[in-house]
């Protein structure tokens, strides 16, 4: 079993879309629904609902996303992001429930199936991103955050907040929202959102002192959560991933913004930053992504995991039948 790290460093324009794994094949789908178990496909990972209604298979593909379209496929970034999603819910029940229950194959998670909150819980340490790039055209109220004036690009926020978004369906554009509308819409009650709240910033907090004892700072971060059979309110998805939070190398943080450069990132925002310079903002034809910025990508996913869990990651393959789903029912 190769490590991911010797693939990747084999890779070029036409062989990485041989390496990629885009999700369940058809004939998967097939099968599945002969076994009268149902399946559905967010933006990266595809969702298998087993038997007895309690549990969920999550398959993680390769797909990048960005402003919500599929950009292309990162090769092996689905077991890379399966094994981090592990690390992370699994350190996170330090301080949250979450829906964790086991990795039965390198691209799958098993997991406690609820009745998810349909938002996402965007919590922000830093000015970066949209939240930045709103800022810079004036406004100070986002999604019912109040932002104090003569804040600088990349600067620490005076404490983090929260500006959840609605969860819209795959590929289709979440919109900001404040946790009064999200309230208003029913997606949660009052006292729903104030405990859905509190669970948010206690796991940003332990996320940030995780990640900072490997020189790393946590900018900013999404998280879901969902209901229990229970009433329990439990994280559900994944948990501080590059896919869906943003980090910065801490050592040089300070000096790079003194000469008014961006920080050094460790996520996926070099992706998007290459598809901002081209004019893309997820409207009209997605810009081709050269194949060395995809397998760089992987390899930027694979250092921070790696250092994470404390081992390389190896993997079997990545073709559609090796993610053997009928076998894990």
């Amino acid at each position: 079993m190769k490590t991911i790290r010797e693939i990747l460093a084999s890779l070029d324009e036409s062989s990485a879309p041989q390496h990629a794994y885009h999700g369940l094949s058809p004939e998967q789908r097939a099968r599945l629904a002969t076994l009268d178990v149902a399946s559905y496909t967010g933006k990266v990972r595809d969702v298998v609902y087993l038997p007895g209604g309690d549990e969920l298979l999550i398959v993680h593909s390769d797909r990048l996303t960005a402003f919500d379209k599929l950009i292309s496929m990162v090769p092996y970034k689905g077991t890379i992001l399966t094994a981090i999603s592990e690390f992370w819910l699994k350190e996170a029940q330090k301080v949250v429930p979450t829906h964790y229950l086991g990795r039965p194959h390198e691209r799958v998670l098993r997991t406690r199936r609820t009745t998810p909150f349909k938002a996402e819980v965007v919590v922000r340490g830093h000015l970066a991103g949209a939240m930045l790039r709103s800022y810079k055209e004036g406004t100070r109220d986002y999604c019912g955050a109040k932002l104090p004036d003569g804040l600088g690009d990349y600067a620490e926020l005076p404490k983090p907040i929260i500006t959840p978004t609605t969860k819209a369906a795959a590929f289709e554009h979440d919109e900001n929202a404040s946790p009064a509308e999200l309230v208003r819409q029913e997606v949660c009650t009052a006292a729903q959102w104030a405990e859905i709240e509190t669970k948010a910033f206690a796991l940003f907090a332990h996320g940030k002192k995780v990640l900072a004892q490997h020189g790393w700072i946590l900018v900013d971060t999404k998280y879901e959560f969902g209901r229990t059979g229970s009433g329990e309110i439990i994280v559900i998805d994944e948990v501080h991933t590059p896919d869906s939070s943003r980090f910065w190398l801490a050592k040089t943080y300070a000096e790079r913004l003194a000469r008014a450069e961006a920080p050094e990132m460790l996520d996926k925002e070099t992706v998007r930053r290459y598809l901002l310079e081209r004019g893309f903002k997820g409207d009209g034809p997605v810009p081709h992504v050269p194949v060395d910025q995809l397998v760089a990508l992987a390899n930027l996913y694979l250092d921070v995991t790696e250092k994470l869990v404390g081992k390389p990651l190896r993997t079997d393959g990545v073709t559609p039948q090796q993610v053997a789903i009928e076998s894990l029912l």
